[in-house]
C-alpha cells in the first residue's frame, strides 16, 4: 500500500455512499483495497500484462466521431515507441471501427479489442480498443477503480480519464494527450517528428535542449506573443479576458538552456505543443478588435520551447499534450463542465500543486497541426456560452489559486483537499469532488507511485535589497530575483533606492517593491547606495507583518547573497522561525573561561560609556577617543570605523538618553565592530523590539555594517530571543572576490558531508556581473 493511504489525513469515502449536500474536510475515506501483484490488477480489468513490459509510452484519444479510427491508428503506429489506447464513447462509429479492426488486421497491425489480441506483423500490440463493452466491465471492478469508471460521464470529454487509467495500469510513464483532428507533422522524409527528444525511456538521461526560461513578474502568462503567433495580440483558450492587454504577462527570456526532465529539486510535468492551422484559441477572437484567424500559425524553424515560471499560471488543454510520470495523477479532467473548459480548469488546478511539487511546465513549438472537423463546430453562440466559465472565473480563480494553501504534505490530500475548496467557490460541483476521491483511490489501488512534495514557505516573507539601481538592467534583475526567489517562498519583496519611473516599472510588473529613492548628493552619485537604508527598509517590512496571521519572519538578504534554504531552514517544514538566523560571528558576546573566547571577543566587540570614553570588551584598556582605540586596540582594521558612520555615530548614541534601555550594568553600550550583512533572519514577535532599537541607529545614521549587529544584541538583551548561526562563505581577494571560481570554492566546500562545512549563504555573487543562468544554476548548485 502507498505510503499516502497510510497517512491518517488521507481517507476514503464508502463506495455505496451517496453524495452528502455537503463536503466534510474532515477525514472519513475508508483504506483502500490494494492489489498485491500486477497479474492479479489485469485480471480484474480484463488486460493483458505484456503491456507493460513494453509500453511506457501511450497515446489516448477518445473517438467519438466521424473522423477515421483507421488514420488515427496509422498515425500512432509511424511514432516509434508509442502505443496507443482508443476510449470508445457512445457516439463512436461502431461501422468504422469494426473496418478497422479488419484492415488492421489485414495491413499487420496489431490491435487489442477487448483484451483479445489481433495479431498482424511488427506493430503487433501497439494498439487497445477500449472499448464501451470493456468499460462498462471496469465498471463492476470492486473499489475505487470501478467507483471512478461509474462516475466518469459518457458523452464528455472527461471520458479520456478512463483511458489514462488504462494507460497508468499498463506502465505508462509518458501520456500523449491528443484529440482526433490532431496530426503529428511529418519531416522531410514522412516520418513523424519526435515528440519527445531521445529514445531512451530513463528520464534521468533525457532532456530538451534549447529552452528558452521565461522570467516576469504577474502571475499570469500569456505565452502566444513570445512563441512567434502570426496573428499579433492573440490569446490561449482560458487565457483571462482582463488580461488579452496586458504585455507585462508576456513574459521575457532570461536565458536559454538544456533541461533535464528529471533534477534533485525540479521535475518536467506537462509538455504542451502549439498547434497550427487551427490554434487553440476562445470563441471571443470573434470580436471585432481580435479577428478569429482561419490558419494562425507559430514560428516553428529556429523556435524553442518555453519554461513558464513556477509562480504563473498559463493555460494548457487537452489536444496534444504530454504528461509525464510525476504528474499522471495531474491528468485528471473535470466532468461537470463543458468539455472547453474541463481541460483548461485541470490545467490551473494542477498548476497550483506543481509549484509545491517542483513540477514544471513547458510549450513546445507546434510539431503538431489540426485538421478542422465540423463536428466541433456548432455554432459561435453555442461556443460562446460554453464557455462563460472562462471569460468570467479565469482570472478570479488564478487569483485564488495563487493565494491557495494547505496544511496536507502530500499530492493526494492537498489535491482532495483543493478540489473541495474549488467546489466552495463554485468552479466544480459536487460530483468532481466525488470524482477526485475515486480517483486517488484508484491510482492507490493500481499502485502509482505519488512524487514528493517540495514546498514553498509560506510563513516567510523574503526582503531583498539593492543598493544600486542606476544600472540599466536593474528592473529585469529585480524581475529575476523576485521570481528565483518566489521558486522556494510566497511572499517576496524587493527593496532599493529605485526611482517613481523604476518603481512604476516594478509595479507594472507585478513586483512587490519599496523605495529609499532620494535626492541627496553621495559622491557622484544621487543615490544612497545601502549605508543605512536596508536596516530601515528591514524595519518597514518587519512592522509591515508584525501582525500578520501568516508571515512570522522576514529574511532579509543582499541582492548579491545566495542563500542556502535546505540550510537555513534546517531542512524543515514550514521554515523554523523562533530565532534570528545569522553567520556565525554575529554574536558579540563569546567571552568564557577560556581564553581564546576571551581573546576573540576582544575583537569583535567594544564598550561605549556616555560620558564618550571607551574601553574594550575585557576592561582590560580605556580610550579617549574611537580613534584611539582603532589604533591601539587589535579590531579587525576597516577605517570607516573611526567615522561618523560608525564609531563616531556609536559613541553618540551612547551618550544618547534613548539608549539608557541598553546599558550594562556598569553603564556602557556594547557594541561590535563592522560585519558583513549581507542576510539575516529576523522573527516578527520581535518586530517592535527590533524597530526600536533599528530606529535608534538610524537616528545617529550608523552604517548598517556597524548597526545590525549591535540592534540584534539589543533586541536580545530585553527579550529571551536567540540566535542561530550558519555558515557564510565570502572573500575579500579582489581577483577571487564574486567570481566564479569563488563560486565553485564555497559549493565544493560545501558539498563535501566530511568537512562539516554546510554553508548558509554566498557573498558576494552579482546578477549583473555573470548573467541570469549562471546566478540560477550557482542557487541551484548550493541548496
Amino acid at each position: 500500500m502507498l505510503e499516502f493511504l497510510r497517512h491518517e489525513n488521507y481517507l476514503g469515502r464508502n463506495d455505496n455512499m451517496k453524495a452528502p449536500t455537503s463536503v466534510t474536510r474532515e477525514s472519513n475515506f475508508q483504506q483502500h483495497e490494494t492489489f498485491s501483484q500486477k497479474a492479479k490488477i489485469t485480471r480484474k480489468f480484463h488486460s493483458d500484462l505484456s503491456l507493460t513490459s513494453y509500453c511506457r509510452r501511450w497515446a489516448v484519444i477518445v473517438v467519438s466521431t466521424d473522423n477515421s479510427t483507421e488514420a488515427i491508428i496509422k498515425r500512432v503506429l509511424a511514432m516509434q515507441s508509442w502505443c496507443l489506447v482508443i476510449v470508445a464513447d457512445q457516439s463512436t462509429p461502431l461501422v468504422d471501427t469494426e473496418e478497422t479492426l479488419v484492415q488492421s488486421q489485414q495491413e499487420n497491425v496489431g490491435m487489442r479489442r477487448g483484451g483479445q489480441v489481433r495479431r498482424g506483423g511488427g506493430n503487433l500490440e501497439k494498439v487497445f480498443y477500449l472499448s464501451r463493452e470493456m468499460q462498462m466491465e471496469w465498471e463492476k471492478v470492486h473499489g475505487s477503480f470501478g467507483k471512478f469508471v461509474r462516475s466518469t460521464p459518457w458523452g464528455h470529454l472527461s471520458r479520456k480519464n478512463v483511458g489514462y487509467l488504462f494507460a497508468i495500469v499498463h506502465g505508462a510513464e509518458y501520456i500523449f494527450d491528443f484529440d482526433d483532428d490532431i496530426h503529428v507533422k511529418l519531416d522531410e522524409h514522412g516520418i513523424p517528428l519526435d515528440i519527445l527528444p531521445t529514445e531512451r525511456d530513463n528520464p534521468t538521461e533525457m532532456k530538451l535542449e534549447n529552452v528558452n526560461v521565461i522570467m516576469q513578474g504577474s502571475n499570469v502568462f500569456n505565452h502566444y506573443p513570445i512563441m512567434g503567433a502570426s496573428v499579433n495580440q492573440s490569446w490561449a483558450r482560458g487565457f483571462p479576458m482582463e488580461h488579452i492587454d496586458n504585455v507585462y504577462t508576456h513574459g521575457k527570456i532570461a536565458y536559454q538552456m538544456d533541461v533535464p526532465f528529471v533534477s534533485p529539486r525540479k521535475d518536467i510535468g506537462v509538455i504542451q505543443f502549439l498547434v497550427d492551422r487551427h490554434p487553440d484559441v476562445n470563441t471571443m477572437h470573434h470580436d471585432k478588435n481580435h479577428p478569429l484567424p482561419d490558419k494562425m500559425t507559430f514560428q516553428f524553424e529556429n523556435a524553442h520551447p518555453v519554461l513558464v515560471p513556477t509562480h504563473a499560471y498559463a493555460p494548457y488543454n487537452s489536444r496534444a499534450t504530454i504528461h509525464t510520470k510525476n504528474a499522471l495523477w495531474a491528468t485528471l479532467l473535470p466532468s461537470t463542465v463543458p468539455g472547453g473548459v474541463s481541460d483548461i480548469w485541470r490545467s490551473y488546478f494542477a498548476q497550483c500543486i506543481f509549484a509545491d511539487a517542483g513540477i514544471q511546465l513547458i510549450f513546445s513549438p507546434p510539431k503538431v497541426l489540426r485538421k478542422y472537423s465540423n463536428h466541433t463546430d456548432d455554432g459561435q453562440e453555442n461556443f460562446v456560452g460554453k464557455e462563460q466559465d472562462l471569460y468570467k472565473k479565469s482570472g478570479a480563480l488564478i487569483n485564488f489559486l495563487s493565494q491557495w494553501d494547505s496544511t496536507h504534505d502530500n499530492i493526494p490530500d492537498r489535491m482532495r483537499a483543493l478540489w473541495i475548496d474549488l467546489y466552495d467557490q463554485g468552479y466544480i460541483r459536487l460530483e468532481d469532488v466525488h470524482a477526485v476521491e475515486a480517483w486517488l483511490g484508484a491510482l492507490s489501488e493500481i499502485g502509482y507511485d505519488f512524487p514528493p512534495l517540495k514546498r514553498r514557505f509560506r510563513n516567510v516573507a523574503v526582503m531583498g535589497q539593492f543598493n544600486y539601481a542606476d544600472n540599466p538592467s536593474i528592473v529585469n534583475d529585480v524581475i529575476f530575483w523576485t521570481q528565483k526567489n518566489l521558486e522556494r517562498f510566497h511572499t517576496v519583496i524587493a527593496a532599493g533606492p529605485f526611482s517613481k519611473d523604476q518603481m512604476k516599472a516594478l509595479a507594472d510588473n507585478s513586483i512587490n517593491a519599496i523605495s529609499n529613492h532620494n535626492d541627496t548628493v553621495i559622491g557622484n552619485t544621487t543615490q544612497e547606495a545601502g549605508y543605512y537604508t536596508p536596516l530601515e527598509n528591514l524595519k518597514n517590512t518587519l512592522l509591515y507583518f508584525k501582525n500578520s496571521s501568516k508571515i512570522e519572519g522576514v529574511l532579509y538578504a543582499h541582492d548579491d547573497a545566495i542563500l542556502n534554504i535546505t540550510q537555513l531552514s534546517n531542512g524543515q517544514y514550514p521554515f523554523p522561525s523562533d530565532s534570528f538566523i545569522s553567520n556565525r560571528f554575529f554574536h558579540m558576546r563569546l567571552a568564557t573561561s577560556e581564553a581564546k573566547d576571551m581573546k576573540l571577543a576582544n575583537k569583535f566587540s567594544y564598550r561605549i560609556f556616555p560620558d564618550g570614553h571607551l574601553e574594550d570588551f575585557l576592561k582590560t584598556a580605556s580610550f579617549h577617543s574611537i580613534e584611539d582605540m582603532y589604533h591601539n586596540l587589535p579590531l579587525k582594521q576597516w577605517p570607516v570605523t573611526m567615522s561618523s558612520s560608525c564609531g563616531q555615530g556609536q559613541t553618540e548614541l551612547a551618550k544618547d538618553p534613548e539608549s539608557a534601555m541598553y546599558r550594562e550594568k556598569d553603564g556602557s553600550i556594547l557594541f561590535s565592530r563592522f560585519l558583513q550583512s549581507d542576510a539575516l533572519f529576523v522573527p516578527t514577535k520581535y518586530a517592535d523590539e527590533f524597530a526600536r532599537a533599528a530606529e535608534l541607529h538610524l537616528k545617529h545614521k550608523i552604517w548598517i555594517e556597524c548597526s545590525v549587529n549591535t540592534v540584534v544584541d539589543m533586541v536580545q538583551q530585553r527579550t529571551n530571543a536567540t540566535l542561530r548561526y550558519v555558515k557564510l562563505c565570502t572573500n575579500w581577494k579582489p581577483d577571487v572576490r564574486g567570481t566564479k571560481e569563488f563560486i565553485k570554492r564555497c559549493i565544493d566546500r560545501s558539498s563535501k558531508d566530511d568537512s562539516g562545512i554546510h554553508f548558509g549563504f554566498i557573498h558576494p555573487y552579482k546578477l549583473g556581473r555573470h548573467g541570469y543562468m549562471e546566478y540560477d544554476l550557482a542557487y541551484e548548485q548550493l541548496q
